[in-house]
């Protein structure tokens, strides 16, 4: 059987089936309770076992002004989520011979300056090259390829390449240019015909807000406590490689069981996707090309999330139980990351799965040091000397995007350390900070000068959410 006669299989076995669920089951119960819960209209789930997809299914709506359902070929924005797909096609193109890993991103792009000298494509893929965060251009303005790349050129680098690791969509955003260089063609073109129509992704496809596309799902953003539609952006904004995609439950299912049978990809390119990534110095970090890494052993998981433009997607994977998730949401504030968690644990008992509880005996002043930091970045007074490997822009925009967020939330009523671990060369904490009708989640990490090396805050639905 064709990969495209499989997909065309389940969407009518989804169809069929999923209307005819007359009592409500596990998986309907996780779903439901988080739109109710955050107030997203609809979201769609792919789960993959043992390389069969045993579940793909929508539930409410895909567009609240026209009363239309979610449904498995319902297509929703992926954000970084699609970040996986720009990995692997740097993998076909090492295996078409057309691009070396190891090679300089110069190689294949002309217009990248003297100070990228050392970044090579290895460092794009693996997030290790020093690049900004993001190309900080204006998400209304549109531009070429040619002025995209000058933007991500005139801005400073945060640490040599190799040094450290750091997520960064400008990094893809660079591979997505490198693949039109080498192609001839759009990055999401290449897409289509080398990998998505192969794995039978039919509906898989790039952003285009002027095109007819069937099924499309609106996003949804919540402003003075009320779904609006998300804002316009440019086209450019919306065409770029780390992330620009519409994927349905049924291409992630698909997606899924080429992750679970090694489709498609040589074994030698599958094995440089699976390889956890490292830093000059041999340091491993808790990630691999286009995913992050939790747990190790039979309890690893790689997972990726995407928030773009009211969409909410999360891919879950656990190698070693051979069992995918994958889920997507189209209200900014729903938790997909919860939710692939709670699905996974339905079908695997196995999975750990409970609920966080702060760590005995951590140290008191290491946990106040923490909260200062916090706290001065919501009072809009973070301390350039407090971090390290960040180029002025990047940290700006940093401190500045988070204050927004923090601020917003009042009073921090309770700050608690959860987890403590080495990884990167950097000891990396998880803290959660409780507000009055709030939580956040705080990723840091600190050299061994005490100076924040990473940073990441993101809302979550309950401090006993597990980690």
């Amino acid at each position: 059987m064709t990969f495209s006669r499989i997909h065309s299989t389940l969407l009518g076995a989804a169809l069929a089936i999923a209307p005819a669920q007359a009592h409500a089951d596990a998986i309907q119960d996780i779903a439901q309770a988080e739109l109710a819960r955050s107030g997203a209209p609809g979201m769609a789930l792919a789960v993959v076992r043992d390389g069969r997809v045993v579940r793909v299914e929508g539930f409410g709506e895909a567009n609240i002004e026209q009363g239309v359902r979610v449904h498995p070929d319902t297509v929703f924005k992926t954000g970084a989520t699609g970040m996986p797909f720009t990995a692997a096609l740097m993998m076909l193109l090492v295996e078409d011979g057309k691009v070396a890993l190891d090679a300089p991103v110069s190689q294949y792009l002309p217009g990248t300056p003297d100070k990228w000298a050392g970044v090579t494509i290895r460092n794009l893929i693996e997030n290790t090259s020093g690049l900004p965060a993001t190309p900080n251009g204006d998400f209304l303005a549109e531009y070429t390829r040619q002025e995209m790349l000058a933007i991500l050129a005139s801005q400073d680098i945060n640490f040599a390449p190799g040094t450290r690791y750091r997520f960064s969509y400008a990094n893809y955003v660079v591979l997505g240019q490198v693949i039109e260089e080498v192609t001839g063609e759009h990055w999401t073109e290449f897409a289509r015909h080398r990998l998505f129509e192969p794995l039978g992704m039919l509906t898989a496809r790039g952003i285009d807000e002027l095109a007819i596309i069937p099924n499309r799902a609106a996003g949804y953003e919540v402003r003075d406590g009320e779904l609006r539609n998300a804002a316009w952006i440019s086209a450019t904004a919306n065409s770029t490689a780390d992330g620009s995609l519409y994927l349905s439950a049924l291409d992630f299912a698909a997606w899924g069981q080429a992750l679970s049978q090694r489709l498609l990809l040589d074994d030698a390119s599958w094995d440089e996707l699976d390889h956890a990534i490292s830093i000059d110095g041999g340091a491993a970090c808790a990630a691999v090309p286009g995913w992050f890494t939790q747990g190790a052993g039979r309890d690893l998981a790689k997972w990726q999330a995407g928030t773009w433009q009211g969409f909410q997607t999360y891919g879950l994977t656990y190698p070693e139980h051979d069992l995918t998730v994958f889920v997507m949401a189209n209200g900014e504030a729903a938790n997909a990351k919860d939710v692939a968690r709670r699905v996974a644990a339905t079908f695997d008992p196995s999975l750990p799965l409970a609920g966080a509880v702060p760590m005995a005996g951590a140290d008191s002043a290491t946990i106040a040091h923490a909260r200062q930091l916090v706290e001065d970045i919501a009072a809009g007074a973070a301390k350039r000397a407090d971090y390290a490997d960040f180029a002025d822009l990047d940290f700006r925009e940093l401190t500045e995007m988070y204050a927004a967020m923090l601020s917003a939330l009042g009073p921090m009523d309770d700050f608690a350390l959860y987890e403590k671990r080495e990884s990167c060369a950097e000891t990396q904490f998880l803290y959660r900070a409780q507000y009055a009708s709030s939580v956040t989640e705080i990723r840091m990490g600190l050299g061994t000068d005490g100076r924040i090396t990473s940073l990441e805050i993101v809302p979550i639905g309950d401090v006993s959410e597990p980690l």
